[in-house]
């Protein structure tokens, strides 16, 4: 018969988690299933900016808006997974020089805040930018947010509420009976196992991959499969989000993100959402538009590229509005039980929970409202609470700075800055790796990356990846069926990621990274296995980076 639920959401992305929290805070039984991690998808693959909407503001207001209301509803519920770097508008000399009446006057149009810089002023505040191709600009108020973390306090109060996750279990198919889709069939991706569970509605949030998901059942979603790719830099080259002042176009904006610096993106068509391979073409427009502001970049140290699918729905590449659409089967194909919310982004995330969580509790019955604008998500601390931190742990403050940045007060109450430093790139301790797999459902080095940053800084984990395979081991039950397959697959993605930028001495490194394997795992296979795997991403681009 199979498990059930009243509500089952499929897709552990943001929008998802968001939605298992708010329908969980609202009393629903609901259960999430997503095929791989959480954050697997768009969301871990996202620049991690916490959009003030000025990008939108000329052609998409209505994201615009969304985008400025949102973004400060976060600063209040998640303050401790962003970064307050604010934000810059330039314009160099090769931008549209009409563009920047429309941007002022849009954005007090739209409410969006905005405030006009003189050069000093600009170069006061980032002296880093090219100074001979700067013209103007504005002070925006965009941020810098981790995107795993949100994702990861979003299920973590889910499950608070009494919701169930289920990692790594895709979605095969439905179950339908007569035009009610009642159900789905699932396989438990690490137990190799089938599984069945019931639901009275079915969510469908699995952004990108909503078309392929819809085909199942003869439906027609709109959903445009689109890639963005994007370069991480080993250091702040930027302290603030730096934005082109033009209209939305590729390689037109640096994020900060904890040491590092992300570039990006650009915009290209793909037949499958699955396409995670950034082409060298595209590598090349970044570094060529990265260095209208930043005259250095060739010579900074890059660590990996990734790439990511955008969830849009109607519309191609950058004509496509960035709001979000909800889609109630019921209503447009007479199939029950089946809502369908694509589009959207990172920062209205939980918007778009809302409205899709309004829908469900009216069909069930459900008067309670929405509260995710007003309770702070798990581990939220203000100022004073910091200070008070700092000032009665016996550690250093360097160490326990960064376990706070990544985990808020959970860091505190679980005290995840003790035990041995195992990544000394991120500064993550044994501790903090272990709750990840204990607490967080971490169940690959690829998790735990993603939870906590191990592996991800300069050295690319040839320091900590073997210690943290030995704490899965030792935490994770199943872990010792898929030990060996996780390291290869770790290392494989690693490689992937750098191999097209890995100039002098970052090729050196990858050299040393394989060797390292070979010796310390005895896996005398992988340096073939990896000449291997690239050829065949050269040659089709559709392996997953």
């Amino acid at each position: 018969m199979g498990e059930r639920f009243d509500v089952i959401v499929v897709g552990g992305g943001i929008t998802g988690l968001g939605i298992a929290r708010d329908l969980s805070m609202r009393g629903l039984n609901l259960l999430l299933l997503e095929r791989n991690d959480v954050a697997s998808g768009a969301t871990g693959r996202s620049h991690g900016l916490l959009h003030s909407g000025a990008r939108y503001v000329v052609k998409d207001p209505e994201s615009a808006v969304e985008c400025a209301r949102e973004n400060l509803i976060l600063r209040g519920i998640a303050g401790h997974v962003i970064e307050e770097t604010g934000g810059l508008f330039i314009r160099t000399r090769s931008d549209p020089v009409d563009y920047v009446d429309k941007f002022e006057v849009s954005c007090r149009r739209t409410g969006v805040k905005c405030e006009r810089l003189t050069k000093g002023e600009i170069i006061e505040l980032e002296p880093n930018l090219r100074k001979d191709n700067l013209e103007t600009g504005y002070f925006v108020n965009d941020a810098a947010v981790d995107p795993f973390k949100l994702t990861l306090l979003n299920m973590f109060d889910a499950i608070n509420n009494g919701a169930s996750i289920l990692t790594y279990h895709e979605v095969v198919d439905f179950i339908v009976k007569k035009n009610q889709v009642i159900g789905v069939k699932v396989l438990d991706k690490i137990r190799r196992a089938s599984k069945v569970f019931h639901a009275d509605i079915i969510v469908n949030a699995s952004g990108a991959w909503s078309g392929l998901l819809g085909k199942r059942l003869g439906l027609e979603i709109p959903t445009k499969p689109n890639k963005g790719s994007l370069i991480v830099f080993s250091r702040r080259i930027f302290n603030m989000v730096i934005n082109r002042l033009r209209p939305p176009s590729d390689g037109d904006i640096f994020v900060p993100s904890y040491s590092t610096t992300i570039l990006g993106t650009t915009s290209i068509e793909v037949s499958n959402p699955d396409d995670f391979i950034a082409t060298d073409e595209e590598l090349l427009t970044l570094y060529r538009e990265g260095s209208e502001l930043y005259r250095d970049i060739m010579d900074t140290r890059p660590i990996r590229f990734f790439a990511g699918p955008r969830p849009l729905i109607g519309g191609w590449r950058r004509e496509a509005k960035r709001t979000f659409t909800i889609i109630d089967h019921e209503r447009e194909d007479d199939l029950i039980g089946l809502i369908t919310i694509g589009g959207g982004k990172l920062t209205t995330y939980r918007l778009m929970a809302e409205k899709l969580s309004d829908i469900v509790a009216e069909k069930l019955g459900v008067s309670k409202n929405c509260r995710t604008h007003k309770e702070p998500l798990p581990g939220y601390y203000d100022v004073i609470t910091l200070s008070k931190f700092l000032k009665k742990r016996d550690v250093p403050k360097s160490l326990l700075l960064r376990s706070i940045r990544r985990w808020g007060d959970l860091s505190v109450s679980h005290k995840l800055y003790q035990g041995s430093i195992i990544c000394f790139c991120e500064q993550v301790t044994s501790e903090e790796i272990a709750y990840s797999i204990s607490k967080a459902g971490a169940k690959t080095i690829g998790d735990v990356m993603g939870r906590t940053r191990a592996s991800m800084g300069p050295c690319h984990g040839q320091n900590c990846v073997f210690k943290i395979a030995g704490i899965l081991l030792d935490t994770y039950s199943d872990y010792e069926n898929i030990v060996e397959e996780d390291l290869i697959s770790h290392l494989r993605r690693r490689w992937r990621n750098t191999v097209t930028i890995a100039f002098e001495n970052l090729a050196a490194q990858n050299l040393l990274l394989v060797s390292i394997f070979n010796m310390l795992g005895n896996l005398d296979h992988v340096a073939r296995f990896l000449d291997k795997e690239n050829k065949e991403s050269t040659s089709d681009g559709s392996e997953e980076n």
